[in-house]
């Protein structure tokens, strides 16, 4: 239930801290008091939009509490959605300059803020027939009814969707490649034989250059290295060297300079050997240079037309090469895959069909306690009905079409809760959904604004008693200018302003019993009090 309520700087309202009871709480007050601004606030504390329009008068933000206590129902739920609380629940929120929203002194997102709300308090504006008058809601009402067996069904349903959503995207994706390959074919061919016949390897190019150029400049190659070896005249080697192993036998200052000589005289016999080999070994056959020459045009064509590189090429031909072999195999994984779409989609079916014979049943559970509930609003010939279409389509509420229809008089045809004309019809619709409601959803808190709107005599008498029959088990707050209901409250609140030279200010009191007699007989007769009006309040809320 709702314990506690302050609002500081909304609108008119300075500061106000009011605290709640269990039963039916009244607002009263004239027309522009301010009572609509206390719900303003109470919408806060839902998660409903803010407006900077809003902020006081010399303010600079607004700030908002509520403080709820959580039976062991509302917990689990809670728990159930990942929010841990225990048996007292603090919302505050606060917009201008900065905006805030706090849980128990823990930062929260405002979706998470109607998450939590959502499961303690439901506020009824003079606006939500609206909802309730849009068929697209009536399958969201009606799902409430609902047990943890039927919400599984819905939640492998939703996995099932997730499913099929993937496997037509892959299927389209597959049809699409394949469409492409089967129009390309050819070209893809060629570009395959192409690519493979030549029997590339990496880096061969860089090998064949290599090749190229010493075949191509054999001729320059021969000369260059007889000219070498005829500079390397071995014979003068011979002779320094056995002249210096002579001087080392006269004179050992003279070793040094042998031993190093020595060491250069063997390196230089092998480049010399090296080198002869090299001119024996120059290939200057003008056929292969041919060779070599043909090779590197075609690696330098298939450059130009699919990669800088061997490698690249490579890569390229065998990505072409998989699109062709996509055909062979795309037959077969289509095939898979639309035996498996075909799968998911009759699991699907299976528990939509499932989940529509469990609506039909808590139908009737549903269209019953309307029923009831609207004949005690002084509804007697009432008929409501549940009417169920088939949607042709795959969606994660199943294959349910759900519309609240109702007759209002004897005789008169099953329509459309939108052909409703009436105000106060409407407002008992409302009122009889919101209780039976109520018993599923455990909300501990219901707010209605003026619910008696359109509805007197008779009528608004029976909504009293209602209203009263209700707040013996959720808590109910009401902002009302009926005196009927007014009466039969147990804690009465007044709206009302104070002015002085420069400002108006909304201000709240609780009315004891005298002050309640006083306020009931204002409504009745306005503010003319008449005696008359002081017995008929006393009498009404005996």
């Amino acid at each position: 239930m709702l314990k506690e309520l302050k609002i500081e700087n909304l609108a008119i309202i300075d500061e106000i801290d009011i605290n709640l009871e269990k039963g039916l709480t009244v607002l009263t007050g004239e027309t522009g008091a301010g009572k609509s601004i206390i719900l303003d606030g109470l919408s806060l504390i839902i998660g409903e939009k803010a407006n900077k329009e809003m902020i006081g008068k010399n303010s600079e933000k607004v700030t908002v509490e509520a403080v709820f206590n959580l039976d062991e129902e509302q917990i689990e739920k809670l728990n159930d959605l990942d929010y841990e609380f225990n048996d007292e629940l603090i919302i505050s929120r606060e917009f201008g300059i900065d905006n805030k929203v706090r849980v128990n002194n823990k930062r929260f997102t405002l979706s998470n803020l109607k998450e939590i709300s959502s499961n303690v308090l439901d506020l009824v504006g003079q606006h939500d027939h609206q909802y309730l008058l849009n068929s697209n809601y009536h399958l969201y009402l009606l799902d409430k009814f609902l047990d943890k067996d039927s919400l599984k069904i819905k939640s492998n349903m939703k996995e099932y969707i997730s499913k099929i959503d993937t496997l037509n995207e892959e299927i389209e994706i597959i049809k699409k490649e394949k469409s492409e390959v089967i129009e390309k074919r050819n070209l893809y061919e060629y570009i395959v034989d192409e690519i493979f016949k030549h029997n590339l390897e990496i880096d061969e190019d860089e090998e064949l250059e290599n090749e190229y150029n010493e075949l191509f400049n054999s001729g320059i190659i021969t000369d260059k290295l007889t000219e070498i070896l005829d500079i390397l005249d071995f014979s003068s080697f011979k002779k320094v060297k056995k002249d210096l192993e002579k001087l080392s036998e006269y004179s050992n200052k003279y070793d040094n300079l042998t031993e190093r000589f020595n060491n250069v005289y063997e390196e230089l016999n092998d480049m010399v050997d090296e080198l002869s080999s090299s001119l024996t070994s120059v290939d200057n056959n003008p056929y292969r240079l041919e060779e070599v020459n043909d090779r590197l045009n075609i690696i330098k064509k298939l450059k130009i037309k699919y990669g800088s590189s061997i490698k690249e090429i490579l890569e390229y031909g065998e990505n072409i090469k998989h699109k062709l072999e996509l055909i062979e195999s795309s037959d077969e994984t289509l095939y898979n895959k639309e035996k498996e779409l075909e799968e998911n989609i009759k699991g699907y079916t299976k528990l939509s069909k499932k989940l529509s014979i469990l609506r039909k049943d808590k139908a009737k559970t549903l269209k019953d306690s309307v029923m009831k509930e609207l004949k005690e609003l002084n509804m007697p010939q009432v008929v409501f009905d549940i009417e169920f279409t088939e949607i042709d389509r795959i969606n994660i509420n199943g294959n349910d079409g759900v519309k609240f229809l109702i007759s209002t008089n004897k005789g008169e045809k099953l329509k459309d809760l939108s052909k409703i004309a009436s105000g106060g019809e409407i407002s008992r619709i409302m009122l009889a959904l919101k209780i039976v409601f109520s018993k599923v959803d455990h909300i501990s808190c219901l707010i209605f604004d003026e619910i008696d709107t359109g509805i007197s005599g008779e009528t608004v008498i029976k909504i009293a008693n209602k209203l009263k029959e209700l707040s013996n088990n959720v808590q109910i707050i009401c902002v009302t200018h009926s005196p009927q209901i007014a009466a039969k409250a147990n804690n009465q609140f007044l709206i009302y302003k104070e002015s002085d030279e420069k400002n108006t200010r909304t201000k709240i009191k609780k009315l004891d019993t005298k002050e309640r007699v006083r306020e009931i007989a204002r409504i009745l007769s306005g503010d003319n009090i008449t005696k008359a009006s002081l017995e008929i309040a006393k009498e009404m809320m005996k």
